[in-house]
């Protein structure tokens, strides 16, 4: 009897072993489980180059002026930077916005081997100008900037002494025998002066020889790319027809070069100064676009493209706008001609240009609904019909004094892409196509940018595609351009 009590125990005794053996099997599977989904899940964040604070163009960067921070892989623009000492001592070429990632293409580009014939843009030509120190806004005038010419005339020239705006918004192609893309060069080969020091004189807010103190916003160093006060041309980007005005202009009368701020490129309609208007108040614009969205950017046939512009009259005078009302839709294609609504002398309208051949100039237009009132807003909805696939394009708003005048030109510039149902396009040099929906599945293929592919699906923030081949992959939403996603999951 006792023996078999004690084969009961020890018989007990196995069984619990057993037990204890299955659960911690099943517990180190589990865990297993567990640390596989998380290692799957684990978004991948690799180190970018970006702004540390806002940045003026032309400045040269500095350890200070940027940051190395951590993002998520697929949020990696391809040809981002990821070291300070990939740009220190580099001029950018454009603003850089606080946060911004980057990229190469930002600076100044050298054209050591070229002639300034290469950086002439398409159907414009070079022609120089005088230029002093005085006229020419204190030699400070760089390649690259845009200047105002102000023309001016006396009265055995033009029956009165006047000045007028002769042209606006006039590329500078180079100062005496520098062009863009030098600055590097210049700056180098230039001889050392405290950093505080402009031609000799105090610039306010940029520091000297001390550093910068700890926790403290640098100063960004905007590189003087060319200054040159004693330079006796400029040579400015002009159409050929712009070149006759401009030629016969200077050889009657002098010129002044106003310089434009970065990326203003408005154009505006005052009239010429002469003596007897110089007593009286300065005549201010008539009326202004305050604010422009157009949404969406991503859309396919079918859409509506919507735009609201808000439009202030800044006058002392009601002004008169005509047909059509806001909230017309024109079909794309169309223009406010075809649709017979043709301009009526004087009037106001609001209209929206795109980039291409547009059958007209700002060819989607729409009035403010009645008259506005001295100091009133008005906000113009209208909307244009998408029928047809575009590439990604520019579209941007302006306010037009009929039948011509564009008082206000490229404002709220956005871009707006039109793709068939279930089709992408490529939006970065190279896209790599995995074998599934995460960065861990293999590359088996990679599609150059514009590469248009069909979208089968969609997997989080991975869109599955159909290869030219016929095979099927994944690709990054971050790497495409997409209009709605399928309805339908993608099958994995």
């Amino acid at each position: 009897m006792f023996g078999r009590r004690k084969l009961g125990i020890v018989f007990a005794l196995i069984l619990g072993v057993i037990a204890a053996l299955l659960v911690w099997n099943y517990t180190q599977r589990l865990q297993a489980q567990v640390r596989t989904a998380a290692e799957q899940n684990k978004v991948v964040e690799v180190p970018v180059l970006v702004a540390a604070q806002d940045i003026p163009a032309h400045t040269s960067l500095s350890p200070a002026l940027v940051k190395v921070i951590q993002i998520p892989q697929e949020a990696k623009l391809p040809q981002a930077l990821t070291s300070a000492s990939d740009v220190t001592g580099k001029v950018v070429q454009y603003p850089l916005a606080s946060g911004e990632q980057i990229l190469p293409d930002k600076f100044t580009v050298e054209h050591t081997d070229q002639g300034l014939a290469y950086v002439i843009p398409a159907g414009m030509r070079a022609l120089s100008v005088s230029v002093s120190e005085l006229n020419g806004a204190g030699g400070m005038i760089q390649p690259g900037d845009h200047v105002d010419i102000i023309a001016t005339f006396d009265q055995g020239t033009m029956g009165k002494d006047e000045s007028m705006l002769l042209l606006q918004n006039v590329e500078v192609l180079s100062v005496a025998q520098n062009f863009e893309g030098e600055a590097e060069q210049v700056a180098s080969n230039a001889p050392t002066q405290p950093a505080s020091s402009v031609l000799g004189q105090s610039v306010p807010g940029v520091g000297g020889a001390n550093p910068t103190p700890t926790g403290v916003a640098a100063t960004p160093t905007v590189v003087p790319l060319k200054l040159q006060p004693e330079a006796k041309t400029v040579t400015i980007a002009v159409t050929p027809e712009q070149a006759e005005r401009v030629v016969l202009a200077q050889a009657k009368g002098s010129f002044n070069y106003a310089l434009r701020p970065a990326k203003d490129t408005s154009v505006v309609e005052i009239p010429e100064a002469t003596l007897s208007t110089l007593a009286g108040p300065i005549q201010k614009p008539t009326a202004l676009i305050e604010s422009v969205e157009i949404s969406p950017t991503n859309a396919k046939p079918g859409d509506i493209l919507t735009v609201k512009i808000a439009v202030k009259n800044t006058s002392d005078k009601p002004i008169q706008s005509q047909a059509p009302d806001p909230k017309y839709t024109y079909v794309q294609g169309t223009t406010y001609y075809s649709q017979k609504f043709p301009s009526q002398d004087g009037k106001f309208r609001v209209g929206i240009n795109f980039d291409g051949q547009a059958s007209a100039p700002f060819p989607y237009r729409w009035g403010f609904g009645g008259d506005l009132a001295p100091g009133a807003t008005t906000t113009v909805i209208g909307y244009i019909k998408l029928t047809y696939d575009i590439k990604p394009t520019n579209f941007w708003a302006g306010l037009i004094q009929e039948p011509e005048k564009v008082l206000q030109d490229n404002e709220g510039t956005t871009l707006v892409t039109v793709l068939p149902v279930n089709t992408a396009v490529i939006s970065v040099d190279a896209a790599n196509v995995r074998s599934g929906p995460d960065i861990s599945s293999s590359v088996i293929d990679k599609l150059p940018y514009g590469t248009e592919v069909p979208i089968l699906g969609q997997t989080q923030d991975w869109y599955q595609i159909k290869l030219p081949d016929g095979r099927l992959g994944f690709v990054a939403a971050g790497w495409i351009i997409a209009p709605n996603p399928p309805g339908a999951p993608a099958s994995h």
